[in-house]
């Protein structure tokens, strides 16, 4: 299918598009007086001093399948979530796989048969029919059906959860890593310095050296502590 109808993301509200709300509260919590210097969040990210970014958030309106909403709502933590889901509300669309868009013609056929279960005609015969209510009839709708949900995530849960389980981690379901790729490049907008760090700090590359450290440390031990003996030496942010 040529056309795909695809899921969409829009962000409503990015909490601090200046960081001027990150700098001021680093810097009470590093006790400075400079209060709008807006690198400092940046550095106690990269020292691992992560607590006011927890304070920071983005909202964002979605329009994907019911899959990809429970990918999102189910194994990370949402501060806001607002979908009225299909107890109360009638599905529309149908959003085939990216794997497999050929099944779109499949998914409207059930798509279409749950709607004309909600509007009162047999599905078998077109003859009028009692109308049944929207929570029994979604048990025959396609989980493929478009959703249209608001959730909210505070800038620290996006970096360490939402983004590395995603995107940056492999092995996540394609639609859902083709609209939280959506999230990600929306928000660096607002931002690239701060999402391009969380990325370096949090992505890829992290997520394989934990791989490599561990392999590593198990396979050839005294190549491990050389360097982490001329690497790994810890310093303190109040030096």
């Amino acid at each position: 299918m040529e056309n795909r109808l695809k899921p969409r993301v829009k962000i409503l509200r990015y909490s601090d598009p200046d960081r001027l709300s990150l700098a001021k509260n680093a810097a009470i919590f590093l006790g400075k007086l400079d209060e709008e210097n807006i690198k400092r969040p940046l550095n106690m990210l990269k020292m691992g001093h992560t607590s006011v970014f927890r304070g920071e958030h983005v909202k964002f309106e979605f329009w994907t399948t019911k899959v990809v909403y429970d990918h999102l709502a189910t194994y990370t933590t949402a501060q806001l979530r607002a979908c009225g889901g299909l107890r109360a509300n009638e599905a529309h669309h149908f959003i085939p796989p990216v794997e497999a868009p050929e099944l779109y013609e499949i998914g409207q056929r059930h798509l279409e048969t749950y709607k004309m279960l909600v509007h009162g005609i047999d599905p078998e015969t077109n003859d009028p029919k009692e109308r049944i209510r929207l929570q029994t009839a979604r048990s025959v709708a396609p989980m493929s059906v478009e959703l249209h949900y608001i959730l909210q995530f505070n800038f620290l849960t996006l970096m360490e959860a939402v983004f590395p389980q995603r995107i940056w981690e492999p092995g996540a379901q394609p639609d859902t890593f083709e609209v939280v790729n959506m999230m990600w490049e929306q928000v660096r907008e607002h931002d690239p310095e701060l999402w391009e760090l969380a990325k370096d700090i949090y992505g890829p590359e992290a997520i394989a050296w934990k791989k490599a450290r561990a392999r590593l440390k198990k396979e050839n031990p005294e190549l491990f502590q050389e360097i982490m003996t001329k690497y790994g030496q810890l310093k303190s942010m109040w030096s």
